[in-house]
């Protein structure tokens, strides 16, 4: 009997029940001390599977069923993993991180070793979807605004630049820098003085290296805004955000902050920069900042500014989430720490 025992653990289909039972229990309390295991186990059971296959094939038709019920039980966990990827990846940093991971234990191949990359662009997605959410809302609440002043229907420029501004985006949105510059140039032909059109103009002129082009822009946006600098390096820089230029997006909000260290555009600009670049501690510090300052005098913007703290407090679950968001009794006037970002 004990032979027999013995026989059937060491079997691959034996070895392979273990693992995925051992697999299953353990998917909902990863740490630190198990991660790594987990994730060696994991390539255990794809290896285990690619053999059992392979000897199924040498012994003929009508052996490939043997593991149907296996089969389920590791697709089922896959699906599992996936959706916990977020646990994954904090369970993963607190020992150097993924890179670190693959890393110590090459080739790494199997997708449970890279949830880091479906965690980074699920984050891209969203933020992504909310910026296009939060462009949409500041077009109807300027097309709004403007019928509801004048009691008239928008003027064919208005039509022609909320239409190009729209497209010329969609075009940035998908790495078409080229195409949004075409747009943003034809823009122009029929509207000279729109300074917006004509800060796109000069950061993807800059994008896309041709400097002088982009001087001869800003300084026509300079001239329109009749030399409200605050306003320019703010449109400057959440242009440069959108079009990817991170540093740019920083000098940008920079030389804002200089001009007026009050202005809470500045700090919502640099909260959506220091959140593309991962730096989460500051990301949170300057939405908070924001919604402070905005308190006052731009409650659109407090309400925003609160909305992407509280979706970074609970989606990365940080220390202190018990804490309220937007708890100020701290040092209210402290500079944020992070890099600007959208």
């Amino acid at each position: 009997m004990a032979h027999t025992v013995e026989s059937r653990i060491s079997t691959p289909a034996a070895e392979l029940r273990d693992l995925l039972d051992q697999a299953e229990r353990q998917v909902h309390a990863l740490d630190r001390t198990t991660i790594a295991d987990y994730l060696v186990r994991l390539d255990r059971i794809d290896a285990l599977f690619a053999q059992i296959q392979t000897d199924q094939a040498a012994r003929g038709p009508g052996t490939d069923q043997a593991l149907r019920s296996e089969m389920g039980r590791w697709t089922d966990l896959q699906e599992k993993i996936e959706r916990r990827n977020t646990q994954f990846v904090k369970a993963a940093n607190t020992v150097g991180g993924y890179p670190a991971l693959r890393a110590q234990h090459p080739p790494a191949a199997g997708a449970w070793w890279h949830l880091d990359a479906h965690v980074a662009m699920q984050r891209r997605k969203k933020l992504r979807q909310l910026l296009q959410t939060l462009a949409i809302v500041a077009v109807l609440a300027l097309v709004g605004a403007w019928a509801y002043q004048t009691w008239l229907a928008p003027d064919p420029e208005t039509i022609a630049f909320v239409s190009a501004l729209n497209t010329l985006e969609q075009h940035v949105d998908a790495g078409e820098l080229d195409a949004a510059l075409a747009v943003a140039e034809s823009a122009l032909q029929t509207l000279p003085t729109n300074t917006e059109l004509l800060v796109w103009a000069a950061v993807l002129s800059e994008r896309l290296g041709d400097e002088a082009g982009a001087g001869q822009y800003n300084a026509r946006a300079q001239a329109q805004l009749d030399g409200n600098n605050l306003q320019f390096h703010l449109m400057v820089g959440m242009a440069r955000f959108r079009a990817g230029d991170l540093d740019g997006a920083t000098d940008a909000a920079t030389l804002a902050s200089g001009i007026d260290p009050e202005e809470p555009q500045v700090y919502f600009l640099l909260g959506n920069i220091a959140e593309t670049r991962g730096d989460l501690p500051a990301a949170l510090d300057a939405f908070d900042r924001a919604a402070t300052l905005a308190e006052a005098d731009n409650a659109q913007l407090a309400v925003v500014s609160k909305m992407r703290y509280g979706m970074l407090l609970q989606q990365f679950q940080m220390p202190g989430a018990e804490q309220s968001p937007l708890d100020t009794s701290g040092d209210a006037t402290a500079t944020p720490t992070a890099t600007p970002s959208p």
